[in-house]
């Protein structure tokens, strides 16, 4: 193990975004703290309450970023480093949402990202980080796992190799980049892209209607491809109100439920779902080592991000913290309770 005050887990993508909600008919919310490193940090410190700092979060700020943004990130107690870049403006986006139903429509790049990369690691404890998430191309996660591993074997910090889970940029998701993901899953150990962008990489796909052996059938392609080094990662295709899909070459496809429903009047906004269940999935595995175990942690999380237009409200500490006044360890197990009955392993 890494030693102990190395960090548990670090996200790493496009950075951190400023949101600004557009609901027709409604004044516009500005500022709103969103993007992949937010909420993949987020689903990592809901489940360390007695250890927030383990959870390490580092980004490039522009010139205009609002200091309210960053009490929120510091109230979580984790491990912040802020690269203030003055003569940049922050990375901004329009999010648009229907009058009918309420439901994410759009979003509009204003401002260019301001990633983080893993060079920017080199001399820090983050390099040492057992897990990193990243939001990016197959190309993006070639130069990164690679720039971790030339890091890493010059560093007398970091030990074992680290946990990588890479979230696909739904962009680049196509047939004619299949090939580069299959690669690329190579060098990763969880890759999870949503359905929708799995269904992406295969010409044919007109059926609007949720197809599970279909979804199945897409994730084995990757499987036996090859995810990780040595062939024993393993694929999770978040599918919203539909569930997840967990399948690697240690198990048969296993299918875990969302915890709300899609009808549930609890879900208000399912952005950054996705990034929080990340982070929350690399907790768990470090806790248990059993991928379909972590994902339960990443359904918890994503719970807690639905049930509302940008991020959870805390309170408290340690063992009485809680978020949108639950505590995220009671309901993790209620999920698992639930779980036992609804998962069921297909053959």
């Amino acid at each position: 193990m890494p030693e102990s005050d190395s960090p548990r887990i670090i996200a790493l993508g496009n950075g951190v975004w400023l949101d600004e909600i557009r609901n027709e008919g409604a004044a516009p919310i500005k500022d709103v703290p969103g993007g992949s490193v937010t909420f993949s940090t987020l689903g990592a410190r809901l489940f360390t309450p007695r250890n927030p700092e383990c959870v390490s979060m580092v980004f490039n700020a522009g010139g205009d970023f609002p200091g309210a943004v960053i009490d929120i990130f510091k109230s979580w107690s984790i491990t912040l480093t802020i690269h203030h870049k003055s003569d940049k403006p922050s990375s901004r986006g329009l999010v648009f949402y229907e009058r009918a139903n309420g439901n994410r429509k759009g979003f509009q790049r204003l401002t260019e990202p301001l990633p983080v990369e893993v060079t920017a690691l080199q001399g820090t404890k983050m390099l040492s980080s057992s897990a990193f998430t990243f939001f990016g191309t197959p190309e993006y996660i070639e130069s990164q796992t690679s720039d971790i591993e030339e890091l890493r074997t010059t560093s007398r910090r970091a030990a074992l190799d680290p946990l990588i889970i890479w979230e696909p940029h739904a962009k680049s998701c196509r047939p004619d980049t299949l090939q580069a993901h299959l690669a690329a899953c190579h060098r990763v150990d969880v890759f999870s892209p949503n359905h929708e962008e799995l269904a992406s990489f295969f010409e044919g796909n007109t059926n609007p209607e949720f197809d599970r052996a279909l979804v199945e059938k897409q994730a084995r392609k990757f499987v036996d491809s090859g995810i990780g080094p040595q062939e024993e990662g393993c694929i999770v295709v978040r599918a919203a109100g539909h569930g997840c899909l967990v399948l690697s070459n240690q198990h048969e496809v296993a299918w875990l439920p969302s915890y709300y429903s899609s009808k549930s009047h609890m879900v208000v906004d399912p952005t950054g779902a996705g990034n929080a269940f990340l982070g929350a999935f690399a907790i768990g595995f470090q806790e248990i080592g059993n991928f379909i175990e972590a994902a339960k942690y990443g359904q918890v999380a994503a719970s807690f991000v639905i049930e509302q237009v940008g991020l959870p409200t805390k309170f408290g500490h340690g063992n009485r913290e809680v978020w949108n006044s639950c505590n995220v360890r009671e309901r993790l197990a209620e999920y698992q309770r639930r779980s036992l009955e609804a998962y069921i392993p297909t053959t």
